[in-house]
């Protein structure tokens, strides 16, 4: 797979992770809070600056509710 094609896959989930995440109403704190993600390390995927590995993508989708592939969609 060439690179840019990873970095696509890459922005469109950090894309959706924000979104869902707005619109749930979720603060990046509130995740920490809750011993699912450092406020940092999300925000660090968020702006595409780190990737997500598939363990930490199934627990965000879990917590939003969501399937792990409308991340991919």
């Amino acid at each position: 797979m060439k690179t840019s094609d990873k970095q696509k896959i890459k922005r469109k989930i950090a894309v959706k992770l924000y979104q869902v995440r707005n619109e749930l109403g979720i603060k990046q704190t509130n995740l920490q809070q809750e011993g699912i993600i450092s406020q940092s390390h999300l925000s660090k995927i968020e702006n595409g600056e780190m990737n997500i590995s598939a363990v930490m993508l199934y627990a965000l989708a879990r917590r939003y509710g969501k399937d792990i592939s409308f991340f991919f969609e």
